[in-house]
């Protein structure tokens, strides 16, 4: 068994495309034209970046917004039960806050430095080369907080 993608129930598919295409470099795999039912047609998309897949579905007309813009640090990572963001790796924290600036999305709150992290514990047994991270050692961590155009939050992360 194996992760297959995520999916963002979004207002506008085209809007939603257009932004995750600029702001974090992901490509347009397919747009599908689904009737899972006899009453029910819209058009979805996946977007991609190596590996990750990313499914973006119509909301109903009638469906309301899941949650608030978050304001603030805590409020975007840990206000909602769910998925409550989505995690991007970047290389150059400065550019990618650029990018995303300039492809429309919200700031929340400030950007963050971590200099340390109090306790990690890996699991036993687990391949080392898939730990997923370390300590902040040589050089911290830096973290910035952004809102699409729906509200979702994306962490943007500097390691």
């Amino acid at each position: 068994m194996g992760m297959d993608h995520v999916s963002l129930t979004v207002r506008d598919v085209e809007k939603s495309i257009e932004f995750y295409t600029k702001a974090l470099d992901m490509k347009l795999l397919r747009k599908s034209v689904v009737s899972p039912r006899p009453d029910t047609r819209y058009v979805n998309a996946f977007v991609y970046n190596d590996h990750f897949f990313l499914e973006l579905i119509p909301a109903e007309s009638s469906t309301p917004t899941l949650h608030q813009r978050p304001a603030s640090f805590p409020e975007a990572m840990r206000g909602t039960i769910g998925i409550t963001h989505l995690g991007v790796r970047v290389k150059d924290l400065d550019a990618a806050t650029a990018k995303m600036r300039a492809a429309g999305a919200t700031p929340i709150d400030k950007s963050l430095q971590v200099d340390k992290v109090e306790t990690i514990f890996f699991a036993k047994g687990v391949d080392p080369k898939i730990k997923y991270f370390k300590e902040p050692k040589k050089k911290p961590w830096r973290v910035a907080l952004f809102s699409d155009p729906d509200g979702v939050t994306i962490e943007l992360i500097e390691r």
